[in-house]
Formats: C-alpha cells, structure tokens, sequence
C-alpha cells in the first residue's frame, strides 16, 4: 500500500488571517492627532490620514475581510476630530494674531 504525499501548507481555500493593519494604524493616528491638534502642521495631516485609513478599514470589514471595525471606526472619528479641531486653532489664531489687544485693552479701562 502507498501512502500519501505529505501535506505542506494550509488547505487550498481555506479560510485567511483578518487584514486589520488599516484599522488598527486608523485608530493609532486619529488618536494621535487629537493632541497634535495644536501644531496644525502635524495633527492636520495625521487627522486625514487616520480619517482616510478608517473608511478603508471599515470597508474591508464590511466585505469580511477585517474583524476590527470598531477600531476602524474610532480611528475615522477621532481623526475627523483631529482634522476640524486643528483647522479651528489655525483659524482662531489668525483672527486673534490681527486683534489689536492695545487699542482694546485702553478704551476698556477707562
């Protein structure tokens, strides 16, 4: 009786490992970029990215790809934060850097 070849490797078909780098590296950067809000030139950027990187995430794990999609998910929103909150200290700090605080400061006190 012959026996049969060995078996090297997983079946053919078979079920694969969940991709859930996008998801996880989503959450890391809209986490990040919440407190690099305040240096617009770095939270900026790492908002967008983990904003980009959470849609992505959240569509592999509605094609059943991925099994984090409420890392995903996070990431997106944190991200977003991140995003409009930097764009708001960019904007508050134009409009208060143009404010005359001496003219103010000398007709209020007197």
């Amino acid at each position: 009786m012959t026996t049969p070849p060995p078996y090297y490797g997983p079946p053919a078909g078979g079920p694969s490992a969940p991709q859930n780098t996008q998801g996880l590296v989503a959450l890391i950067l809209g986490i990040a970029s919440i407190p690099l809000a305040c240096c617009p030139y770095l939270g900026v950027p790492v908002g967008i990215a983990g904003a980009i990187l959470g849609y992505l995430g959240r569509q592999k794990a509605a094609q059943g790809l991925a099994t984090n999609r409420s890392q995903a998910q996070t990431g997106l929103i944190c991200g977003i934060i991140g995003v409009v909150l930097g764009i708001l200290i960019v904007i508050l700090s134009f409009s208060l850097s143009a404010f005359d605080w001496q003219t103010y400061i000398n007709e209020n006190s007197n």
